[in-house]
């Protein structure tokens, strides 16, 4: 909106609120000299009929009675309701005609209003009427309905003296934005606005809106559009703030829809990943057209049969900088931004931090910034590993190895499949990259991750499931949802050690525990095909997880016991060049059925052991060690330890 634009909406907006409050005022005197007449000489003859209006203008409530339904008698019971509120003359004839003693609360008697206003009713105070409906008015029905006193609801009586007003009792729950979009719609805002107009039952569900902050932030933009194109500011609502300790969820969703309709705006409903019960309901309670930012089953939305509903999804929209940027910092900001999605002042930040960096060190720069920043919360929601090993300090055959390193061209290439290529311009589902790494414990699983990690220069970060599993019913999927939310923004290699305790097979249904065991697995099922990172799951045994879960795993890849030859390898690299070596037999050592895993163990321990001595690591420390850990794993070395403790001698 240009200045002069904006001065003459002002000058607009002053001169209409003027004339309401000067008809305001003429309708309490129109009241007023009305119930001194009825005072003075019991008239009974009909009311006066409204003061004739200007041309081309509209009290605030004619307005108020348009919007929510109101007859002439309702609106005018309105009316005299505000005038004891605000208008001194008023109350004090109001109270002269109740009996009211001087010095006491003065509230309206529905019997007065209907001795008094047009073409009065009875039902005007029926419970399923508009004005208790929309809680326009507070009753007081302690003497019987005939008696009832009414008092006008505070934000009402600021909207019909034409005063903008929030309602107190949405704070935190519902917020009006007062900014409206002026930038040409965005062709899904369009689609939105379509199934809106006309149909004040609509339903628009923006299905991934929660995946991320990059879509929740473009879910809002359309929102905020597609109400700019019927002239509406958008009203807020954040769902997670209506808790278990509101008694009423459906006179807050009244309330919601109330503020929307007396604001001119639309209601925009934010619902968490898992939305709660009371959100749920919030839905099904509220009467406006609503956008929900979030997703809700059939299951759910069988509470809400009349609703006209369409599902859309939002693309993902690209962060850029607000700055021009050297040609070599842009480019690597724009690599950067493909996997980590920040807003944008943080990537203001993250590039400012790395402006004065030398050429050939800005794409590396930049990518750490980026990373660091993307983390979000996900460290206090995960464990994350520091990834040192690469795929050269792995020994496995030469099948696996393969395969852990196309999972990791996928990982670096799959934004260009994606999007460039459009591969994932269709759905969600299937866009992430699952594998499952299947073997005893220290064949190598969680080193391979962190090759892959390294590789692609992401964080890695191995979920704690004692921390995620939950006894109580929903609570589970609420962790999970959390952890994979966090993990969207930065693109980070998620690594469910041990994953069989917690996708294992889903069980025949006996008991309400079964059931959520499974929706359990369900759910995991739909955030691992939707998470566009990678997803690793560890298991010590194939055959624990379920058939479902083997499905959609893009990549699966056995971790065998080494052999012979391989555990001789990986004694070899098991010893730093700076470290003192003594005499040690390779081959005898390698006679050891040890994993991976064990051997580094043994080999640090003898380190330890050999420098507690003063002296260089020979085979008897390494023996030494060796017995230690055999006896932690309650095995038998046989005749291996005995043979690779006589070489020592």
């Amino acid at each position: 909106m240009n200045r002069r634009a904006e001065v003459s909406f002002h000058e607009a907006a002053e001169a209409w609120a003027e004339r309401n409050q000067r008809w305001l005022s003429e309708r309490f005197a129109c009241w007023c000299e009305r119930i001194e007449q009825r005072i003075a000489s019991g008239d009974d003859d009909s009311p006066p009929a409204p003061p004739g209006d200007e041309t081309g203008f509209e009290p605030a409530a004619i307005r108020i009675g348009a919007l929510f339904g109101l007859s002439v008698f309702e609106r005018e019971v309105l009316v005299l309701a505000a005038g004891v509120e605000i208008d001194t003359a008023l109350r004090a004839t109001v109270a002269r005609a109740q009996g009211i003693p001087t010095g006491s609360p003065v509230r309206l008697a529905f019997s007065l209003a209907l001795a008094v206003l047009p073409e009065p009713h009875w039902d005007a105070l029926s419970p399923s009427g508009p004005l208790r409906h929309w809680l326009l008015v507070d009753l007081d029905a302690t003497d019987g309905y005939a008696q009832a006193l009414l008092r006008i609801d505070e934000p009402v009586l600021h909207s019909l003296t034409g005063v903008a007003a929030h309602d107190e009792r949405l704070n935190g729950i519902a917020k009006l934005d007062a900014t409206r979009s002026e930038d040409a719609p965005h062709e899904l805002a369009s689609r939105i606005a379509a199934a809106l107009r006309g149909n004040r039952h609509a339903l628009v569900m923006l299905g991934n809106a929660g995946q991320d902050a990059s879509r929740r932030r473009t879910a809002r933009s359309l929102a905020r559009s597609a109400f700019a194109q019927f002239a509406l500011r958008t009203l807020w609502v954040d769902a997670s703030a209506v808790s278990a300790e509101s008694r009423d969820v459906v006179e807050i969703a009244r309330r919601i829809d109330r503020e929307a309709a007396l604001a001119g705006a639309g209601v925009a409903l934010a619902l968490d990943a898992e939305p709660s019960h009371h959100g749920v309901r919030l839905v099904g309670a509220s009467s406006s057209p609503l956008v929900v930012l979030g997703s809700l089953t059939a299951l759910q939305l069988a509470d809400v049969p009349e609703r006209k509903i369409t599902r859309l999804h939002v693309p993902l929209e690209r962060v850029s900088p607000q700055t021009s940027l050297p040609p070599a910092l842009q480019r690597a900001a724009d690599r950067a931004l493909q996997q980590f999605r920040v807003e944008p002042a943080i990537l203001e930040q993250a590039l400012a931090s790395t402006a004065a960096i030398e050429h050939e060190g800005a794409e590396a720069a930049v990518w750490d910034a980026l990373r660091e920043s993307a983390r979000g919360g996900l460290d206090a929601l995960a464990q994350r590993v520091a990834s040192r090993a690469t795929f050269d300090d792995l020994v496995l055959p030469p099948g696996a190895a393969a395969q852990l390193r196309e999972i990791s061209s996928q990982l670096c290439h799959r934004d260009r499949v994606y999007e460039e290529w459009g591969f994932g311009e269709h759905h969600d589902r299937g866009l992430g990259i699952a594998a499952l790494f299947v073997g005893e414990s220290g064949t190598g699983k969680t080193l391979a991750a962190e090759a892959i990690a390294n590789e692609a220069r992401l964080d890695l970060y191995r979920v704690d499931l004692a921390s995620v599993v939950s006894k109580y019913i929903g609570e589970t999927e609420k962790n999970l949802a959390r952890v994979f939310d966090a993990a969207e923004a930065s693109g980070a290699v998620l690594l469910f050690d041990e994953a069989d305790a917690l996708f294992g097979k889903r069980s025949e249904v006996k008991d309400s525990h079964d059931r959520y065991a499974n929706i359990e697995v369900a759910y995991l099922l739909q955030r691992i095909e939707s998470y566009r990172g990678l997803a690793i799951l560890t298991s010590n045994f194939r055959s624990a997880l379920d058939r479902a879960f083997l499905r959609r795993i893009r990549f699966v890849v056995q971790f065998p016991f080494p052999d012979e030859a391989a555990r001789a390898e990986i004694w070899r690299r098991q010893f730093p060049a700076r470290a003192p070596l003594g005499d040690l037999d390779v081959r005898a050592l390698a006679r050891l059925q040890l994993a991976g895993g064990h051997i580094r163990s043994v080999a640090l321990n003898a380190a330890f052991h050999a420098a507690a001595r003063g002296e260089a690591i020979g085979q008897g420390a390494v023996i030494t060690a060796a017995q230690a850990e055999y006896a932690k794993l309650e095995r038998s070395a046989g005749d291996a330890l005995a043979h690779a403790g006589r070489v020592s001698r």
